[in-house]
């Protein structure tokens, strides 16, 4: 059983919602000749006589009733009242009573979300009643296309924003991925932005990311192999996107764009992971690999002639040259080593297995030993083939054995199975 303190703390705060509710019914005329200050003194009244006397019944709760007037119908307060089949009608009347922007935010997204959620559950197209011998795990794999339910969410999620943004000038993801904690990738990388500006950015930004992920999806339906038409599309959307960027924003900041989302500036972080590379560092290699796609970025030195294809490669040995220039040879060394993929996946592996963060890059450092002297044994004209192959056979014995010795047993079985060590024996 409650205690009558507890009883007492509910009581009240019943009342100061209560109370809140009230102060609206006045401003918005529903008790007319009432003000706020006499209204509030008759709650706080009343709660007091009830508090005291512990019923309802008391001269002071009385008295409050009294000053309150008749308990007409119409004084009555509903949620009613304030919900409307015009959202923009809700809004005002939310608005209205007080209530924060946020809240309202949620409010309609959490509305939006059960008005349309019908949509979502037909397009997976699943049985209206579930028995227990209907096989639906199956029917869901292999009836339902995911290309054309991801469509379908896409559609739906692009209907709600539209109407999000035009009810109360929010982004819907933006709003979801605020709330559950999630990255905001293009919020986190557009905020040298201002607000209007960087809504503008994103809303062009993604129209074009789905443009390519359509490309990119003929393409897999296809077959997996992007044709030449293909490709062509892709440099046309990209330099399109370029072209409108250019007009939305101004040159210094379609600077800081590029250092922030650019494609070069992506790969320039990912070939300088595990470096801890200063600003200073991350400009010199920008600005060189920069300059090399300005020429070079989007062809395929596959369909060059002959002539055209040696230009790219001394072009690329060029940058190369200024980078390392820029770098020094120790740094240089860490910078191939982001390139290389292999670095990725073996700090991916060490994580996994709660290993020291170093482990990674030195089991990294064997292959580019263990490499090194295959180039050697390869090279070495007085080798016959027999010798060659037990020089090889010796050199990937003793790098199996150094990585295990780095990695573990678990961990360096791992390694093997997924296919990532192949370097090993190659």
């Amino acid at each position: 059983m409650k205690s009558a303190r507890t009883v007492a703390f509910l009581l009240m705060l019943n009342l100061g919602v209560f109370a809140a509710i009230l102060a609206w019914l006045v401003r918005t005329q529903l008790l007319p000749g009432l003000a706020w200050g006499e209204a509030g003194t008759a709650v706080m009244a009343g709660a007091s006589a009830r508090l005291s006397s512990g019923g309802p019944d008391s001269a002071a709760a009385a008295a409050a009733r009294a000053r309150l007037g008749p308990r007409a119908g119409t004084n009555q307060f509903h949620w009613s009242q304030l919900e409307s089949e015009d959202y923009k009608t809700y809004i005002s009347r939310l608005r209205s009573i007080g209530c924060p922007d946020q809240t309202i935010r949620d409010i309609i997204i959490a509305d939006l979300d059960k008005l349309m959620a019908p949509e979502i559950r037909k397009a997976y197209g699943r049985r209206p009643e579930l028995q227990y011998w209907h096989p639906e795990e199956e029917e869901m794999l292999n009836d339902v296309n995911p290309r054309e339910l991801q469509k379908r969410e896409r559609e739906v999620d692009e209907r709600k924003r539209q109407i999000i943004r035009e009810l109360v000038q929010a982004d819907v993801i933006q709003e979801r991925m605020r709330s559950t904690g999630k990255e905001d990738y293009y919020e986190r990388r557009l905020t040298f932005l201002p607000e209007q500006k960087r809504s503008t950015v994103r809303e062009l930004l993604e129209k074009y990311d789905e443009a390519e992920r359509q490309v990119r999806e003929k393409d897999e339906a296809d077959g997996g192999n992007m044709g030449v038409a293909d490709q062509t599309e892709l440099s046309r959307l990209r330099r399109q996107r370029a072209a409108e960027l250019d007009q939305a924003l101004s040159p210094p900041e379609k600077q800081q764009y590029e250092l922030w989302a650019s494609p070069v500036a992506n790969q320039v972080r990912h070939a300088t992971y595990g470096m801890n590379a200063s600003e200073q560092e991350f400009l010199a290699v920008y600005q060189a690999r920069k300059a090399f796609e300005e020429t070079w970025g989007g062809v395929q030195p596959e369909l060059l002639e002959p002539a055209e294809r040696v230009r790219m490669e001394l072009a690329r040995t060029t940058m190369n040259t200024q980078i390392r220039s820029h770098l020094g040879d120790d740094r240089y060394a860490e910078y191939q080593r982001g390139e290389d993929d292999d670095y990725h996946m073996l700090n991916a592996l060490v994580t996994r297995f709660n290993l020291p963060r170093e482990k990674a890059a030195e089991v990294y450092s064997y292959k580019a030993v263990a490499m090194g002297y295959r180039s050697q044994v390869q090279a070495d004209p007085q080798l016959n083939p027999e010798q060659r192959e037990v020089a090889l056979k010796a050199i990937a014995d003793e790098t199996r054995g150094s990585v295990r010795s780095v990695l573990g047993a678990k961990a360096y079985s791992h390694y093997i199975r997924s296919g990532q060590a192949r370097w090993i024996e190659e």
